[in-house]
Order: C-alpha cells, then sequence, then structure tokens
C-alpha cells in the first residue's frame, strides 16, 4: 500500500538525533519548543506538522494510524521511517506520546527529556481547503490515539485520557535507559537549571520561555488558520460563521 511519507524524496542528510522529549501534549511543550530553538537544537512539534501543509499534517496521521490500527493495510513506522520524515530535525518533542512506548524503542539509545506533568460548520468548510480538512482530521486522528478512540464527552473519556497517561510515562520510564534519561516533574520546576546541565550546556542569558501554553496555542491557531477559514467560509455563503468560534473549538479539542 502507497503511503504518503513515500512521496518525501529521500533526504541527502540527515540530522543525528540529539533529544527526544517524551513528554505529553499540554505539559509545557510550547515552551520547551522555544527553549531548544534558544539552545540551538532544530525541534520537531506536531506544530510543525499543522503549520507545514496538507502533505506533512497527513504522514502525522499515517504514522499514527499505522501504529494504532493493525488492520489499517499500513506498515508501521520503523526506524529508517522516522528517519526520512524527520531528517531536519535533532530534537522530537511530544511526538512519542501519540505513538505509544512501543515506538520509543526505536530511540531507546538517544537522549531523552520526559515530563510528567461546532461540528457542522466544521465539517462543511473542511470541504473547502485542503488544510483544513487535513488539520480537523488530524486533530481527530491524534485526540482518538491518546484517548482510547473516544470522543469529548463521552462517558469514559477523562477515564481513558488518564489511563493512557499514567500507562504511557510508566512504560516510558522503565524502557529508557537512566544514564540518557532525564524526568522533570513540573512541579518541581522547569527551566534552564532543569535542562542545560543533563544537555551539558550552559544556560542562556535569556529568560526561558514562559507563558500561558492555552493562549499560545490559540493565538497559532488564529494567526494560520484564520485567514483560511473565513475564505473556506465565503466560498458556502456561511458569513454567520466566525472564524474564531471555529478555531476556538479547534483549539478547545486539542486543549482537552
Amino acid at each position: 500500500m502507497s503511503r504518503q511519507l513515500d512521496r518525501l524524496a529521500q533526504p541527502a542528510n540527515k540530522k543525528k538525533t540529539k533529544v527526544i522529549i517524551a513528554s505529553c501534549s499540554r505539559s509545557g511543550t510550547l515552551g520547551l519548543l522555544a527553549a531548544m530553538r534558544i539552545l540551538g537544537f532544530s525541534p520537531y512539534h506536531m506544530t510543525e506538522a499543522c503549520f507545514s501543509g496538507p502533505l506533512h499534517m497527513k504522514i502525522l496521521e499515517e504514522a499514527v494510524i499505522a501504529q494504532h490500527i493493525r488492520f489499517s493495510g499500513i506498515k508501521r513506522y520503523e526506524r529508517a521511517e522516522f528517519d526520512k520524515w524527520l531528517s531536519k530535525y535533532d530534537c522530537f518533542i511530544e511526538l512519542p506520546s501519540y505513538f505509544g512506548a512501543q515506538a520509543l524503542e526505536v530511540y531507546a539509545e538517544d537522549p531523552d527529556v520526559n515530563e510528567n506533568g461546532n461540528f457542522v460548520p466544521m465539517n462543511i468548510l473542511k470541504h473547502f481547503d485542503i488544510m483544513l480538512k487535513c488539520f480537523f482530521r488530524l486533530d481527530q486522528v491524534m485526540f482518538w490515539a491518546i484517548s482510547g478512540g473516544t470522543n469529548p464527552g463521552d462517558p469514559n473519556n477523562e477515564a481513558a485520557l488518564r489511563r493512557n497517561y499514567v500507562e504511557y510515562i510508566q512504560s516510558a520510564k522503565s524502557m529508557l535507559p537512566k544514564e540518557t534519561h532525564l524526568l522533570i516533574k513540573l512541579e518541581e520546576g522547569l527551566g534552564w537549571e532543569q535542562i542545560c546541565p543533563f544537555l551539558d550546556l550552559p544556560n542562556p542569558d535569556e529568560k526561558y520561555p514562559r507563558g500561558n501554553e492555552p493562549e499560545k496555542f490559540q493565538k497559532l491557531l488564529e494567526d494560520t488558520l484564520k485567514p483560511r477559514v473565513q475564505r473556506a467560509a465565503l466560498k458556502v455563503g456561511a458569513l454567520a460563521v466566525t472564524a474564531l468560534g471555529i478555531i476556538g473549538y479547534a483549539g478547545w479539542r486539542i486543549s482537552h
């Protein structure tokens, strides 16, 4: 079966993987994304896929489906596939949490930092903009991956999210070599003091990037999706549907 990944050209060079941040979404990962850039890394975060175009979103969706649905007919991504897909990056943030602890096995020897720590208009508009279609589809697939296939509001949704989170963190901690694994507990602080000694790097003069994570992601969504939502709404004459309303729904879905 032909895969979206096969549409990517084979990279001439592959950056060596230096750091894997195996924490889950909504645990300070946007701050870590900015921090790793300040430290000189080239980090991959789910925002890279969301804002790099339809093909990149389809590849991430395909990888998640292949990992979680045995009968999908899609060959699971292994080290060679990840190397091709992520050749431009030397740091991965939260990506493993969408594939499960088994996916960490292909990078088990690499350094790791782990942290504990409305429908109708959407369905209409996605048919009038390929990026919106890919974004909303990816959002749905990634949520199913961490929620056991449940949806927000389902009776067992919160229990499934909690169970999958706990099981993933426990598996990751037991699987990764202690000598290359740093565990950061958010309640004990997250900053240069925790990260830089482990990476054998000096603390930057720049202040550690912080801020309200939901507001950060909401702003990213608004800047990227608002023009597309407005154009799609014009195509269907849905002028009563506000772009911010739909973007707000997408942000709520990802943050829950």
